[in-house]
């Protein structure tokens, strides 16, 4: 498969940020709460602030499993270029 190795990049890249997302949320979610045992978060904007990164961090465990899931359907694509192109057919191509 020709794209395959720009495929993975790719999803390299998506799992990255996605990592790099899911660690700002956490680091936000800990500095409100800390800053909440002080001043009190138990208002409807502390509410709200942290179902929102409850949400963000759900929204990367999603986006996780649509990663590997996509992972796995790129190996199985990969290993049908047994069956499509045999090995004489790769010599006519180059």
């Amino acid at each position: 498969m020709q794209t395959a190795s720009e495929i993975n990049s790719a999803i390299n890249n998506i799992k990255y940020y996605n990592q790099k997302i899911k660690d700002l949320a956490k680091k936000q979610f800990d500095a409100d709460f800390e800053q909440g045992k002080s001043i009190g978060m138990s208002s409807l904007s502390g509410t709200i602030r942290f179902d929102a990164l409850g949400a963000i961090s759900a929204d990367c465990a999603w986006l996780d499993i649509y990663c590997n899931s996509i992972i796995i359907s790129l190996k199985t694509a990969e290993e049908q270029d047994k069956i499509l192109y045999k090995p004489e057919q790769k010599e006519k191509e180059e």
